[in-house]
């Protein structure tokens, strides 16, 4: 079965990938793999600023708003696990509503580009399918730093979705 690498990180951009990677599943009866690197060194404004933000709990919402009221640095693993985990449950379900197979992969820590890269090696995933920009809004190309790192170095195909 071909398997699909989806790195996830709760952008639009991301949620586009999602679509197109479950048309490829559906079409080549591929696997997609759904994967989230822990957003290191985001703050609480960033992750309530996340296209899913929505889905956030109550509890949560409020330990952000306070983090930002306080104007605190980067979130703590225990809050960036939580938002990890929301955003894979997201995910698994508008996978399910698409009815592709897919698996939801552990949560990593690291540098983004390097973990992606390490778990499609892991996976023998065939194909990466990503966002063109992530959490970071850079203006500084047309892809984010993170995919363009992925397409450089990639053995795959790699697709990214804008």
């Amino acid at each position: 079965m071909h398997k699909i690498l989806i790195p996830v990180d709760g952008s639009i951009h991301s949620m586009k990938a999602l679509k197109i990677a479950s048309d490829l599943a559906t079409k080549y009866q591929g696997r997609l793999c759904i994967l989230h690197v822990l957003l290191r060194g985001k703050a609480a404004s960033d992750l309530m600023a996340l296209d899913i933000s929505s889905q956030f709990d109550k509890p949560l919402q409020q330990i952000l708003n306070k983090a930002i009221s306080a104007n605190l640095g980067p979130a703590p693993d225990k809050i960036l696990n939580k938002v990890g985990e929301i955003i894979l449950d997201h995910f698994a379900e508008k996978a399910r509503t698409h009815g592709v197979a897919f698996e939801l992969l552990p949560i990593v820590s690291g540098k983004p580009a390097d973990e992606i890269l390490k778990m499609q090696e892991k996976l023998e995933a065939g194909t990466i399918v990503m966002g063109a920009r992530g959490v970071s809004h850079s203006d500084s190309s047309t892809f984010g730093s993170v995919s363009q790192e992925i397409f450089n170095r990639a053995q795959c195909t790699c697709i990214s979705v804008k």
